[in-house]
Order: C-alpha cells, then structure tokens, then sequence
C-alpha cells in the first residue's frame, strides 16, 4: 500500500494582527510529527505556502528546519515541499541539495523538462506542480487585453497540467493512479478574507477539468479544506491554523490519500485547536461576565484571542478601559474591538468614518475599489475594470520580483531540537 499526507499553507512566520503565532506554529508541527509517526506514509506533500512572506524571520526558518531534520531523523518518509504564492523560490532552493541527500524534495519554480518532476512509486505517480508565476506561463505582449492575458494565463496552466499527465503515463506505463500538486485558485472553491489573489485578479483560476486523468489533486492557496467544484478528488487541504478571523468555524485538517491494488481513498484526519480565535458580541453591561464565562470555558494549549463587538459601544466613551478592566487577569486577549454606531444615535451619521473598517481589515483589491470612488469612478464600469485588471497586473508583477529576487536568509543548523511545549504562553 502507498500513503501520502497531504497539506499546505502554513504560513510560517504569519502574525494576526501584529500578534506572534510562533508558539501555535511549533504546536502543529510537533502534532504533525506525531501523526506521521503513526500514519507512517510514504510521502509528505506540502502543496505551497511554507511560510507568510518571501523573506520569513529567522524563527520560521528555524521551525521549518528543526521539523525537517527531525522527521528525517524519526518517520524517514519522503517529502515534497512545493513554493506557494508567498514563497521565495531562492529561499526555498537554497538548501535544496543538501535536504535531498534526506529524501526531502523541493521544488519551488516548474522544472523544464516535466518528466523531472515526477516521484515515481510502485503504486503511484506523483506529479510535483509549484505556485505557476506569469513568466512560467506565457510571453507578455504589448497591447494585450485584460481577456487576452487572462486566456493566455489559464491556457499556460492548463498546458502545464496536460505536459505532467502525459509524462507521468510515460513513466508508469501502467494502471497506477496519478496524483497531481499544485498551488492555484480552481473555480469552485469558496476563498475566505485571508488569501492573497494570485496572477491577475484570480484571473488565472482554473476549473476541474485542468486535472482530467488524475486520481487526487492536492492543492493549496485556498485556506478552508474543500472540493473543487463538488469533485471530491480534487481537494484543497486547508490551512492548519485560522489565519483571520473569518476562519473562527472552519475546522481544520491534513488529508490522508491511500492507494492499495490501484485503488485510490482519501480521508480526514482533524488538526485540533491549539488556539481559539473567537468573535464575539456583547453589550458593555454583559462584558465581563461575557467574557469570564468564555475563559472558563476555554480548553486548548494557548489562551483564546477575541475579537469584540461591543453592541452599544457608540453610548461607552471610555469603552477601551472597561475593555482593559474586563479581561484583567483573564487568560485571554482582545485582538479588535468594533463598536458599530447605534441606530438610535443621532451622530450615527456623521460617526460613519470613525466606524469604517480599519486598513488590516481590507484587502489591496478593496482599498484600490475605494480610491476609485473617492476618485468619481464606479469600479463595476468598464474604465473601472480596466484600472483594477492594471492594479492587479502591477501587483502581480511585483510580488514576482520580490519573492524570486529575495536574497534567501543563512539556513539555521539542521540539528534537532526537543519538542517544544504546548504549555500556555505567557502573558507577551
């Protein structure tokens, strides 16, 4: 029998709202190493998105390290670490040769020839399929038509899928099933608030048929574990950790692909709370009791983060220290507190500013829609699409620039280290 685990979207190195996740990172890679000593799979995929940004903090890179060496050094199943959209290819390349001398495969740009990046097993073929930037995909032309350029960009993608299905048939010459990769938006998904658009305004999105042939896709990009267009075998595996608030009752998991006499299952193994992310509301009044009775009922490693809508907060001016003498003591934090303006406050109106959403709560996309309307300019109009379409190409082409000119941080030693606690954090 052949076993692969498959998950993504780590994002190492990710912060919520300026507050550190290095402890709840540390947590999940040490649940994980638990669950492959157990599973004992023949493969590790990581479908993109090792860490938050192209140059992550010297603790990311830390944690990435110490949990590599220490599954080499324990469960000695191989790897498949796939570059995301977040990603520096340079980072990731930089200790390529001597992570292969442990089995561990990286791949973080397309290799030219497809048949290079196939793992080839006795039961299965893995197709390994990176984050496919611009550049992989198409040659760009001057005077190219937001239509043009986005049919270019799923044709290079699908293209891309068609070349590594034809090499993996090539290489089994059999009956074995195919298992593709990848790091992309495919239609069908439902994306939350924390994912980044790839290519140009997602136009680069691809629908199931890109995997015709394949007995399991394992994806990564969108953060909530789903089927892609109600396919059951072309799954997005998630992110283990909530990375927004808008992800407070997304369960969380690993998927578990098995392949026994050419016969493909897949199943879920559930990736538990370290930390719960909570919205809740309330009035002033009802605060604290509010909020004793959620830190009572709090059962995991790290306290819980909140974020608060105090309900008639409009009425509260000093609703920021009675927000500081609720939680005194409590083993909880209150990461945002929203106060919506009353319906029966005569200055609701003209409070309409102070209750707009704060910068860390829009996207790049939002931000640029609401510049157009300062600016006269509907966003829905064909002059407004034009201009959003050149946002997002400017956008993309500088976050391409970024995570691949990134010079890539000295590796830390590869040298085990004990398992960190799951004891709560202390008060930062």
């Amino acid at each position: 029998m052949f076993r692969l685990i498959h998950t993504a979207d780590w994002h190492l190195g990710a912060r919520l709202i300026d507050h550190d996740r290095h402890a709840e990172h540390a947590a999940f890679l040490d649940w994980l190493l638990g669950q492959l000593g157990s599973l004992r799979p023949d493969l590790l995929v990581v479908a993109g998105d090792i860490f938050d940004t192209a140059t992550p903090p010297q603790e990311a890179l830390q944690l990435y390290y110490r949990f590599l060496a220490r599954l080499a050094a324990t469960v000695r199943c191989r790897v498949l670490i796939l570059g995301g959209n977040h990603d520096s290819p340079a980072t990731l390349h930089a200790p390529r040769d001597l992570l292969a001398a442990l089995d561990i495969r990286v791949v973080a740009t397309p290799p030219a020839d497809p048949a290079e990046a196939l793992l080839v097993f006795p039961e299965a073929v893995v197709c390994a399929a990176p984050f496919l930037r611009e550049r992989d995909l198409r040659t760009a032309a001057p005077g190219q038509s937001p239509d043009e350029i986005a049919a270019a960009l799923r044709l290079g993608i699908n293209q891309h899928y068609r070349a590594l299905h034809a090499a993996a048939l090539s290489a089994a010459n059999d009956n074995r099933p195919l298992i593709a990769t990848g790091h992309l938006t495919a239609v069908g998904g439902q994306l939350g608030s924390s994912e980044r658009s790839i290519h140009i305004g997602n136009l680069g999105a691809i629908d199931a048929a890109c995997f015709a042939g394949f007995a399991y896709a394992a994806l990564g990009h969108i953060h909530r574990a789903q089927p892609v267009g109600g396919l059951e075998h072309i799954r997005y595996s998630g992110s283990p950790l909530p990375l927004s608030f808008s992800e407070v009752e997304v369960a969380k998991e690993i998927r578990v692909i098995d392949v026994a006499d050419g016969v493909l299952a897949h199943r879920a193994v559930a990736v538990p709370e370290f930390r719960p992310l909570l919205r809740l509301s309330t009035s002033a009044a009802e605060l604290p009791a509010t909020l004793a009775r959620h830190a009572a009922a709090a059962d995991a490693p790290f306290p819980p983060w909140i974020e608060l809508t105090v309900t008639d907060g409009r009425a509260h001016p000093d609703l920021d220290r009675q927000v500081r003498e609720a939680t005194e003591g409590r083993a909880l934090r209150i990461l945002k507190v929203l106060a919506p303006a009353l319906a029966t406050d005569p200055a609701a109106s003209a409070a309409g500013a102070a209750n707009a959403p704060s910068l860390q709560d829009l996207t790049p996309e939002q931000v640029f829609a609401a510049r157009l309307r300062d600016a006269g300019l509907d966003p829905a109009s064909d002059e407004g699409r034009d201009l959003a379409l050149t946002f997002e190409h400017l956008r993309s082409r500088i976050q391409e620039l970024v995570t691949t000119d990134a010079a890539p941080p000295a590796s830390p030693a590869l040298a085990p280290a004990p398992s960190s606690s799951l004891a709560p954090e202390a008060a930062a």
